[in-house]
C-alpha cells in the first residue's frame, strides 16, 4: 500500500519554469523528477534529480504542477530539499547534508536505467 508521507521542496520560480520546460520535451519520459543521493566526492555528498518512474516505497511533494519523488529510506536520513537554478544545471541541497567521512556510501546511491540526468545550458 502506498505511504502518502510527503516532504517539502523548496525551489525558485526559474527552476520551477526550466524544469516544466524539460518534463514538456521529454513526454515520452516519466513526468516525476526523482531526487536522489548521488554519492561523495572529495567536496561531500552529491545529490541530484532525475526523471524517473514513482516507486511504492517513494515519498512525493507536488509543486506549481511538478511531482517530486524520493525514497523514503533517503528521505528519513537526508530530510526536505532546496533545489538551486544555478543558471547551468541546478544544485540540490538537503536539510540533513552528510558529511564527507572518507568512508565508501556507494550503497546509498540510487541510479535506474529509466533515469534522464537533469542539467540544461541556457542560451
Amino acid at each position: 500500500m502506498k505511504r502518502s508521507w510527503f516532504y517539502e521542496v523548496t525551489l525558485p520560480e526559474s527552476a520551477i519554469k526550466t524544469l516544466k520546460d524539460i518534463l514538456k520535451d521529454n513526454q515520452e519520459r516519466p513526468q516525476n523528477i526523482r531526487v536522489y543521493f548521488a554519492g561523495m566526492g572529495c567536496s561531500g555528498a552529491s545529490f541530484g534529480i532525475a526523471l524517473d518512474e514513482e516507486r511504492e516505497d517513494d515519498v512525493h511533494y507536488d509543486i506549481e504542477g511538478l511531482h517530486f519523488i524520493m525514497s523514503e529510506v533517503e528521505y528519513s536520513k537526508y530530510g526536505d530539499v532546496t533545489i538551486e537554478d544555478t543558471g547551468y544545471g541546478f544544485r540540490v541541497v538537503v536539510a540533513n547534508m552528510p558529511e564527507n567521512t572518507g568512508v565508501d556510501v556507494a550503497e546509498d546511491a540510487l541510479v535506474a536505467d529509466t533515469k534522464i540526468y537533469i542539467s540544461y545550458l541556457k542560451n
